[in-house]
């Protein structure tokens, strides 16, 4: 089997009629969808787009001979909707309950083999050269107005959900960084001031401990305890000192933080006064376009109307044409009749003068 896109397009255009298999064996195919009343498409609605579907453009799939189809590009009928645009179901519903079918006489001998009229293959190659030769045509003005506003209005969805989590992401970390702020600073404080309430101690302690020491006598013990009390001052104050360095950096840390917290919150309110404005812009255009189209409607409801005006209007004429025509041919068979009974007269007359 073939391996990724390519390679698959070029397995199918190498393909040939007989080399595919045109329907399954278990396809009921009896009776088959032809074609609508109304038209030669059906219309199939999908939530972003309404599709036309000719089921007379693919009658091989459906164990019938494919005829030449219509030179028509079906791409012209695509209508591309967006979530909240309205179509009526009701005409959807009356294409398809107004259906020709195409009965199971018509199907061909062999069902995997696709049949299809002589100037078929003639007609499809034509078509592929120009697919080959010619682009894809350009969707109409109005739907192709219609989709990039779709697509402009989501785009914009996008960017509004974007811009509110980077404001929420940020939001976050102002009140995360507040909070470590607000931590380290209480634990630097209560730090400090219990290295303050021991040194405080120590130094009391060491008072006690010099009074001692003006007295003639020491003994070895009291020379232990002041050796370890004066160790005990020198560490606490070298932590002290620490404290106080770890305090001043982490002041020095919440101002930066704040001024980055600062800094946030300005690109985050620009953003949002950024986001407002280009909204009120995006809405003031949606707003245009949708008088537009309003107006569009209504001139089409117009035109409409003119042209069911003009088609009565040429009912009537056809009508008293008709009628003008009956009296004329009723006239014709009045005079046709009088000249019979002339004639038949004139040969009387003859009949007497002969005699």
């Amino acid at each position: 089997m073939p391996e990724g896109v390519r390679n698959w397009i070029t397995r199918l255009r190498s393909l040939t009629a007989d080399q595919i298999e045109w329907i399954l064996g278990w396809l009921p195919v009896d009776e088959i969808v032809h074609m609508p009343a109304t038209g030669p498409y059906f219309l199939l609605m999908g939530l972003r787009s309404i599709q036309p579907y000719a089921p007379y453009r693919i009658l091989r799939q459906l164990g019938r001979c494919q005829i030449v189809p219509k030179d028509e590009d079906l791409i012209t009928y695509v209508v591309e909707i967006c979530s909240d645009a309205q179509f009526s179901e009701d005409v959807v519903r009356q294409i398809w309950s107004e259906c020709w079918y195409l009965g199971s006489n018509t199907r061909v001998h062999d069902l995997s083999k696709g049949e299809v009229e002589p100037g078929y293959a003639i007609w499809y190659g034509k078509r592929v050269t120009m697919n080959n030769e010619s682009e894809r045509p350009a969707k109409r003005p109005h739907v192709q107005e219609f989709v990039d506003t779709s697509q402009e209005q989501w785009a914009w969805v996008a960017k509004e959900k974007d811009y509110w989590a980077t404001i929420s992401k940020l939001e976050n970390q102002a009140r995360a960084i507040k909070f470590e702020s607000g931590l380290q600073a209480a634990e630097d404080e209560g730090e400090k001031k219990r290295l303050a309430q021991e040194n405080e101690a120590l130094r009391a302690q060491l008072r006690e401990m010099r009074i001692a020491v003006e007295m003639p006598v020491r003994s070895e013990r009291d020379q232990k305890i002041i050796g370890n009390l004066r160790q005990k001052v020198h560490d606490y104050a070298t932590d002290l000192t620490k404290a106080e360095k770890d305090l001043a950096k982490a002041r020095a840390r919440m101002v930066q933080l704040g001024k980055d917290v600062e800094e946030q919150t300005r690109l985050a309110r620009q953003a949002k006064q950024s986001y407002n404005k280009e909204v009120a812009i995006l809405r003031k255009e949606l707003a245009t376009l949708e008088n537009e189209m309003g107006q569009q409607v209504k001139d089409f409801k117009t035109e409409r109307e003119h042209c069911y005006a003009l088609i009565n209007k040429l009912e009537e004429n056809v009508l008293n044409l008709q009628n003008r025509n009956n009296m004329a041919m009723q006239v014709v068979e009045v005079r046709e009749q009088q000249i019979g009974r002339l004639l038949q007269e004139k040969g009387a007359i003859k009949l007497r003068i002969k005699k």
